[in-house]
């Protein structure tokens, strides 16, 4: 087979068929900078790490463009008793780890006791057009150099529940359907037009997702997974094949997410994230949905990564290749960021097995 580019690669893997090698995404976004970018320095101690593109040091195929940063102003002081938080623009209260994963969170939203409070919000502004001005161009420079692109509003329940707090937003989908109802769809207007201009820019695959899921299970009845959740997402992924009938679509979960396969199935996914190996059984996932699904992850960052031998890691990337990669549709990765716990010695070995192994 002919050595393919980055962009047929990736796309090939997620479209299920086979490419000329395993795919893989190493040291893009969700903090992995920070402690590749430490265990990097201590290697090297020469190596300008600042400046340093992981993804290419990494080999990565894919790459991502995002919304631009707001102008907008708002107050999100206000709703605390305290100065000493970090604002997002959704209004998020935070409080960072030195690697910026971890936060405390504050909720500007969790007192709110009436819609008009939800309708008084200062919501990002993602329907002004200054927002995505220049995507279009990043993308087709991202082509011209052979990379397939992802970009989309990722997390929908996630801003909600930190908005909200996770024990309100719940009561509230459980008992005041008309206030958790409120603040999805502000959120919702938000993340459709976001995915909508993703699709008007040209990447090739929409990125969604939200952490639904827990080690032993998703965190809700599938009941109210399809009537708040489920339902946004396929007016998401609606919004942007209406633009690009062919784009494809990449959701994230962490957890044991294998009891929403088939509802994420019936809303027309393309591409799962992570299949965390610490609590699905990937042979499991392939074997039932390998024929509707690519899978995208597979590496234990809870467990071999951080804790295993070098040998035990390149078995474990052995193992996950010939699983989840078995007839191609299959894209390699940690199941998240690499923790400060892994050493480079994992990280070595980690990256040299998927040079030995990710050959078809």
């Amino acid at each position: 087979m002919k050595t393919m580019t980055n962009r047929e690669r990736l796309l090939t893997a997620c479209r299920l068929g086979v490419p000329d090698r395993i795919p893989r995404a190493i040291g893009f976004e969700h903090g992995f900078a920070a402690n590749v970018k430490r265990l990097l320095k201590k290697e090297n101690p020469n190596l300008d790490v600042e400046n340093l593109d992981l993804a290419g040091y990494f080999k990565s195929d894919p790459r991502w463009v995002y919304i631009r940063p707001t102008n907008k102003k708002a107050a999100f002081h206000k709703y605390f008793d305290r100065g000493d938080l970090e604002f997002d623009e959704w209004g998020r209260g935070r409080k960072w780890d030195d690697t910026r994963h971890y936060a405390e969170y504050f909720y500007p939203l969790a007192r709110a006791e009436t819609i008009s409070e939800i309708e008084s919000y200062p919501w990002p502004d993602y329907f002004e057009k200054y927002r995505y001005a220049g995507i279009a161009g990043e993308v087709a420079g991202l082509h011209d150099r052979g990379f397939a692109v992802l970009g989309g509003p990722s997390a929908f329940f996630e801003i909600a529940w930190q908005l909200r707090s996770m024990e309100r937003l719940m009561e509230d989908m459980l008992l005041n359907p008309e206030m958790a109802q409120a603040v999805y769809d502000r959120i919702l207007e938000r993340n459709v037009r976001f995915a909508r201009e993703c699709a008007l820019a040209g990447v090739d695959i929409l990125y969604l997702g939200d952490d639904v899921a827990m080690q032993n299970g998703i965190m809700m009845s599938l009941e109210l997974w399809r009537k708040y959740l489920g339902k946004g997402m396929r007016a998401m992924i609606n919004a942007a094949r209406e633009i690009n009938k062919n784009i494809l679509v990449w959701y994230h979960s962490d957890g044991d997410i294998a009891p929403l396969v088939p509802d994420l199935i019936d809303v027309e996914l393309n591409i799962l994230n992570p299949v965390q190996p610490e609590c699905c059984d990937a042979a499991f996932l392939k074997k039932t949905y390998g024929d509707k699904l690519a899978f995208w992850g597979g590496l234990g960052v809870q467990s071999v990564l951080p804790f295993g031998s070098p040998e035990e890691v390149r078995e474990h990337v052995r193992r996950q290749i010939e699983v989840l990669g078995a007839g191609g549709g299959y894209v390699i990765a940690p199941s998240h960021i690499l923790e400060r716990d892994t050493p480079w010695e994992n990280l070595k070995a980690m990256v040299g097995a998927i040079d030995e192994f990710g050959q078809y």
